[in-house]
């Protein structure tokens, strides 16, 4: 499902710019100039991506690089009056986005897509240390299985 909806989410260009520099210019707006490693993190973009997304942006006269005064090493974006302005053009594009995503829902089916989103997002704080627990346990274990004949499951498995 995450495959697919950035598949869709890429196909997306309001005025040559795409969903994630829109998210970006969305961030600026809000919560004023960013150093770039900070909206990776927050944004969850990797440093490449916001590099290529701030490089598409500044091409375009959207956003500009800022180099603070006192440290000379890090370096904001900021957005210019000419994003400010695409922005105040498409600002329901957002609000779209979401109704779009979860259109036909019921009050009561959102209610449980949130209870279940919930969970697993919960769930994924022991994700890892309780696979690499199992992992470990497993390395003295006798291989005993043909994994060719092994119970399969509708679910992703590795």
């Amino acid at each position: 499902m995450v495959r697919r909806f950035v598949k869709e989410r890429d196909k997306v260009d309001v005025e040559g710019v795409s969903l994630p520099a829109l998210m970006v210019l969305n961030k600026l707006i809000r919560d004023g100039s960013q150093r770039l490693g900070d909206l990776g993190e927050e944004l969850d973009f990797t440093s490449g991506a916001v590099t290529g997304l701030c490089d598409k942006l500044e091409s375009k006269g959207l956003a500009k690089r800022v180099r603070m005064e006192h440290d000379r090493r890090a370096i904001w974006l900021d957005i210019t009056e000419q994003g400010r302005c695409l922005m105040d053009r498409h600002r329901n594009v957002g609000t779209r986005s979401i109704t779009t995503l979860f259109e036909g829902m019921t009050s009561e089916q959102l209610k449980e897509f949130i209870q279940f989103s919930t969970q697993i997002v919960n769930n994924l704080d022991q994700y890892a240390a309780t696979l690499n627990r199992l992992a470990q346990d497993n390395e003295h274990n006798a291989c005993v299985t043909d994994v060719r004949n092994a119970k399969t499951s509708r679910f992703l498995s590795y």
